[in-house]
C-alpha cells in the first residue's frame, strides 16, 4: 500500500496525548495508519508518536501500552527520579557551575554546564518505562519516517529529531544517534514547569564541515505547536533535511478553542493573557494553511480533528458526542489520568476524527 498521509500530532501534554490515541484508534479502524508516510510529532503528541512508531506492531498492543502510560502517569516518577539524593546533588552542583560560568550571559556553545535537571529525569524516565535504549532510526514500522521537533532556546530555531536525520538549519546534522526517551524529553520540556533539556552535539554541515555546539531543547510547540510546518509543501532541501511531498495531511489538534473571558488588570495576569494572544493566534495561522495549502493546490486533502472545536460546528455530530466543555479544561500536564477523563478524552479525539475524514479527505485517501 502506498504511503500519501503526513500525520501531525499537536502539542498538549498528557490531553493531547489521549486525544491523539483517539483520533489514532479511528484512523486503524479506517485501514489509514499503513498510509502514513511521516508523522510529526510535538510535545504531548511527539510521546504519543513515539509510543507508535516505536511500538508494538499490533495496534491492540501499543493501545494497551500506551493506556497503561497515561493512565499510571509520569509525574511522581520524575519527582522520584529529579529528588533522589544522587540526582539532587548532581543537579545543584551542575546548576552551581553554570551560575559560576555565567553561561547564560556569556553563551560558549561548547560544554555542557547543567547536565541534571528535572527534563533529564523526565528522559530516564521514558528510558525506564517506555523506550529503552531505542534510537530515531529503530521505526518499528517500515517506511514510515518520524520527525520529532523541540526548540532551541540559544538559537531560538528549530531542532529537529527524525528517524533519517537529525539536526537544526542553523548548525547542520547531529552525527551521533539520538535516543527517542531523549528526543520525546526536549519535545515536551514545557518551559513554565522543565527547564531546558541541554545537550552537546557535533553538527556536520553541507560542506562536510564538522563543529561542535551546546543547544537549549525546550518544548518543541514553543516553536510549532501543530507540527505542520515539516509537512509544509514546497520544502527546499537545500535548506532543510525534512522534505515530505504528501498530498494529504492529517492534523490532530488537542488545543483549548476559544478562552474564557477574563479581564487581568495585575501584570501576572496582564503577561499570561497576552502569552495566551499570542499563542492562539500562532495556532490560527497554522490551521488557516492548512486550507491555504488544499486552495491553492498544494496539496490534494486534509482532515483536521480539533479538540477544542466547538459542538454545534460539526456538521453531523454523533448522538453520544462528548462535549468540548467536558474536556477542554483538562491540564497539559503528565500526571496519572482518572478513568472517566482518559476515556472522555480518547473518545472524544475518535468522535471527532470519524466525522471529519468524511468531511475533507478525497475518497481515495480515505
Amino acid at each position: 500500500m502506498t504511503r500519501t498521509i503526513g500525520l501531525a500530532l499537536s502539542g498538549g501534554g498528557f490531553r493531547a496525548a489521549a486525544f491523539h490515541l483517539g483520533c489514532l484508534r479511528a484512523l486503524h479502524d479506517r485501514d489509514l495508519l499503513d498510509r502514513i508516510r511521516v508523522v510529526s510529532g510535538i510535545s504531548g503528541g511527539s510521546l504519543l508518536a513515539a509510543l507508535w512508531a516505536y511500538g508494538p506492531p499490533d495496534f491492540a498492543d501499543f493501545d494497551a501500552r500506551a493506556t497503561d502510560l497515561l493512565r499510571s502517569g509520569l509525574q511522581l516518577d520524575i519527582a522520584r527520579q529529579a529528588f533522589k539524593p544522587s540526582a539532587a546533588v548532581r543537579n545543584l552542583t551542575a546548576a552551581a557551575r553554570a551560575g559560576a560560568r555565567g553561561l547564560f550571559s556569556s553563551y560558549s556553545g561548547v560544554s555542557v554546564a547543567r547536565p541534571a535537571n528535572r527534563t533529564d529525569a523526565l528522559a530516564a524516565v521514558l528510558t525506564h518505562k517506555a523506550f529503552g535504549t531505542t534510537t530515531m532510526a529503530d521505526v518499528t514500522r517500515p517506511g514510515l519516517d518520524v520527525v520529532l521537533t523541540a526548540t532551541d532556546l540559544a538559537t531560538t530555531n528549530a531542532v529537529r529529531f527524525g528517524s533519517t536525520h537529525s539536526g537544526c538549519s542553523r548548525y547542520g546534522t547531529i552525527t551521533k544517534p539520538i535516543h527517542v526517551a531523549v528526543a520525546v524529553a526536549a519535545s515536551a520540556a514545557y518551559p513554565a514547569l522543565l527547564p531546558a533539556l541541554e545537550r552537546t552535539f557535533i553538527f556536520e554541515r553541507r560542506d562536510g564541515h564538522r563543529q561542535q555546539h551546546t543547544v537549549l531543547l525546550t518544548d518543541g510547540g514553543v516553536y510549532d505547536n501543530l507540527g505542520l510546518s515539516v509537512l509544509e509543501p514546497g520544502r527546499s532541501p537545500h535548506h532543510t533535511q525534512h522534505v515530505y511531498d504528501v498530498p494529504f495531511i492529517i492534523s490532530c489538534d488537542a488545543g483549548l478553542g476559544e478562552l474564557d473571558l477574563k479581564a487581568p488588570h495585575f501584570m501576572l495576569g496582564r503577561l499570561s493573557r497576552s502569552f495566551a494572544t499570542v499563542h492562539r493566534k500562532a495556532q490560527d495561522s497554522a490551521r488557516s494553511r492548512l486550507y491555504e495549502w488544499a486552495e491553492s493546490g498544494r496539496i490534494d486533502g486534509f482532515a483536521l480533528a480539533y479538540l477544542g472545536m466547538k459542538d454545534d460546528r460539526l456538521p453531523a455530530p454523533p448522538a453520544d458526542l462528548v462535549p468540548r466543555s467536558a474536556v477542554a479544561a483538562y491540564p497539559t500536564n503528565f500526571a496519572a489520568m482518572a478513568s472517566s477523563d482518559f476515556e472522555a478524552i480518547t473518545t472524544r479525539g475518535e468522535q471527532l476524527m470519524r466525522t471529519v475524514l468524511p468531511m475533507y479527505l478525497r475518497p481515495a485517501a480515505c
